[in-house]
């Protein structure tokens, strides 16, 4: 319990520094981390298939990235959020149609849905992150859907790199993101400043449910 009020305590506030920055700034950030990310996929992401997020609110706003993705010839796919806090896949492109989600306020593709599977096509995962910590450990908006994305992906032959979005505050020291026993972490994060690899540490929580 306490972990769980840390972190809603570090998420709350972390949404108010991204609402405070408004929206020339956040538009300013993005644009110097996606060139960071576009010159970072040419190495990482052979197949050119990717996801990402639709950014919501005072997210790192995606709309200019996705457009730019495509008309580079990137696959990408989108998350549909689905009852019982689990994520299904959607391709997207330019144009396409969309149509208000069932369980929250955003808009997504309608089309044909995808399961994990389809990710055995996919190079990168662009994880939503309110942070990330040099660990890799990653808070979220707390509704659960990746780390239960990225757990159902471990019976897979080969997953994808998972890479996280940030402004420049947003990457923390390690071990200032509280962590429960199902937080998944991310592998890699995109700053304005640039890519930061990440090597995990030890994990507390891990080593004592043995």
């Amino acid at each position: 319990m306490r972990e769980t009020n840390a972190k809603d305590e570090l998420r709350n506030r972390l949404r108010n520094r991204r609402r405070e920055m408004g929206t020339a700034q956040r538009a300013s950030e993005m644009a110097m981390l996606s060139g960071h990310l576009l010159d970072w996929l040419e190495e990482h992401a052979p197949r050119r298939s990717l996801t990402c997020f639709l950014s919501y609110g005072a997210e790192p706003p995606t709309g200019e990235l996705l457009a730019r993705l495509h008309t580079i010839g990137y696959t990408i796919y989108v998350p549909i959020c689905e009852p019982a806090r689990r994520l299904l896949w959607a391709r997207w492109h330019p144009g396409i149609e969309m149509a208000r989600s069932s369980v929250g306020p955003i808009d997504e593709p309608v089309g044909e849905r995808f399961g994990p599977e389809v990710m055995g096509e996919v190079d990168v995962v662009l994880v939503p992150a309110q942070a990330v910590d040099a660990n890799g450990d990653r808070l979220g908006q707390g509704g659960g859907y990746y780390d239960r994305f990225i757990a159902s992906m471990a019976r897979l032959p080969q997953v994808p790199t998972l890479v996280s979005l940030l402004f420049e505050h947003e990457f923390l020291d390690a071990g200032e993101i509280p962590v429960e026993p199902f937080d998944q972490r991310v592998e890699a994060v995109v700053l304005p400043s640039g890519v930061r690899n990440l090597t995990p540490g030890p994990r507390a929580d891990k080593l004592e449910l043995g």
